[in-house]
C-alpha cells in the first residue's frame, strides 16, 4: 500500500470523478462521512471488509486501490473487451432480427398474394443456409465452434437441397450433391479438426481416405439413376485416389520434408502420365492420340505434351530427392 497522503489524494480524485460527496460515498459504505474524510486527509485507511466495494463505486481495481495509481493498460483492455461485446453483440443481433424480419414478410407476402404457402419454405430453407454462415449458430456454443459450424452450415446446404428437391420433383441429383458437398467440407475442415487431437499426425491420411470413399458412393448413387460399367467407374476412382492417399501417408513418415516432396512428386508424376492409358484400357480406345512423336505435333499434341510433363516432373522430382538427401546427410554429421 502506498502512503496515507497519496491513498487520500486518489480516492478523493475518483470520488471526485464520480461526481460524489463525501457524504453520498459514506451512505454508500454505510460508514460515517468523517471517516471517509479521515481517508482522504490521509490520516487512516479504509478497513479491509470495504475494499471490494469501495472499487466497485469508485469503478477501480483492486491493483489501482493498492498502489493508489490509474492502471492505464487494464482500463483500455478493458475498454476493447467492452467494444468487442458490443461488435460481437451487433454483428449477432443485427443480421438475426433481419433474417427474422425478412421470413416474416415473405411468410405474409406468399400468404396474402398466392393464398398458400407455395414457395416460402424454399426462401426459409434459403434464410437459415445464410444464417449458418452469418452470423452462424456457433453463438449458441461456448467451445468446438469449429465443429460446430462445420456440422450446422453442411446441414443448412442439405436442408436448403431437399427443399429445392421437393419442389423440384427431382430427388436424382440431391444424394449426388449432399456427398459433393460432404466431400468439399472433409476436404476443408477435417485436417483442422483433427490437428489438435491424437489423430493430429494422420489428419490428411483421414481427410484423403474419406473423401475417397464418399467418391465411391457418389459413384454407387448416381448408379441408381445413370447406367455405365459400375466396376470401371470405381476401378479408374481408385486409380485417380493411389498417388492422394501415397502421398498422405508418406507425409507422415517421419523422414527430411524435401524427400518426401519429392518422392510425393515422382509418384504424381508416373501415375499421371499413366492415367490416360489406363482409362483407354477400362472404357476403350478414344479419339485422342497419346504417341510421342516430336516430328509429328500435328497428330501427337497429346503424347508429346504429356510426354514433357512426366519429365519435367520427374526433373523436380530429383531436385527435390537431392536436396533432401543433402540435408539429411548434413543432419547426421
Amino acid at each position: 500500500m502506498t502512503d496515507k497522503k497519496t491513498f487520500g489524494s486518489f480516492i478523493k480524485s475518483k470520488r471526485i470523478e464520480k461526481n460524489y460527496s463525501q457524504k453520498e460515498l459514506a451512505e454508500m459504505l454505510y460508514v460515517t462521512e468523517g471517516a471517509v474524510s479521515k481517508w482522504e486527509r490521509g490520516i487512516s485507511y479504509p478497513d479491509i471488509t470495504l475494499v471490494s466495494d469501495i472499487c466497485r463505486i469508485l469503478d477501480i481495481s483492486e491493483h489501482e486501490f493498492i498502489t493508489s495509481s490509474t492502471d492505464t493498460a487494464e482500463r483500455e483492455m478493458k475498454l476493447d473487451a467492452k467494444k468487442f461485446r458490443v461488435i460481437r453483440g451487433t454483428w449477432f443481433w443485427v443480421p438475426t432480427i433481419s433474417y427474422i424480419a425478412a421470413a416474416l414478410i415473405c411468410f405474409i407476402c406468399n400468404l396474402a398474394v398466392n393464398r398458400t404457402l407455395s414457395w416460402f419454405f424454399v426462401v426459409l430453407a434459403a434464410l437459415i443456409c445464410a444464417y449458418s454462415f452469418v452470423p452462424t449458430f456457433t453463438s449458441f456454443f461456448e467451445s468446438k465452434k469449429l465443429l460446430v459450424f462445420a456440422a450446422t452450415s453442411y446441414l443448412s446446404i442439405c436442408l436448403l437441397l431437399f427443399v429445392c428437391a421437393v419442389y423440384t420433383k427431382g430427388f436424382s441429383w440431391f444424394i449426388t450433391a449432399c456427398i459433393g458437398t460432404l466431400m468439399g467440407y472433409a476436404l476443408l475442415f477435417l485436417p483442422i479438426l483433427l490437428s489438435k487431437t491424437k489423430l493430429s499426425r494422420w489428419k490428411f491420411l483421414i481427410a484423403f481416405g474419406s473423401i475417397f470413399v464418399l467418391s465411391v458412393l457418389m459413384i454407387l448413387n448416381i448408379r441408381i439413376w445413370e447406367t455405365f460399367p459400375l466396376w470401371k467407374a470405381i476401378a479408374m476412382t481408385c486409380y485417380g485416389f493411389v498417388p492422394v492417399i501415397l502421398s498422405a501417408y508418406i507425409c507422415t513418415l517421419k523422414i527430411e520434408a524435401f524427400l518426401k516432396a519429392g518422392i510425393c512428386t515422382a509418384l504424381s508424376a508416373v501415375m499421371l502420365y499413366f492415367a490416360n492409358f489406363v482409362a483407354k484400357w477400362l472404357f476403350g480406345p478414344s479419339d485422342s492420340s497419346y504417341k510421342i512423336d516430336f516430328y509429328n505435333w500435328e497428330e501427337c499434341i497429346n503424347g508429346n505434351i504429356n510426354f514433357i510433363c512426366l519429365v519435367s516432373l520427374l526433373f523436380i522430382a530429383a531436385i527435390l530427392f537431392g536436396i533432401g538427401i543433402y540435408r539429411t546427410q548434413k543432419m547426421n554429421k
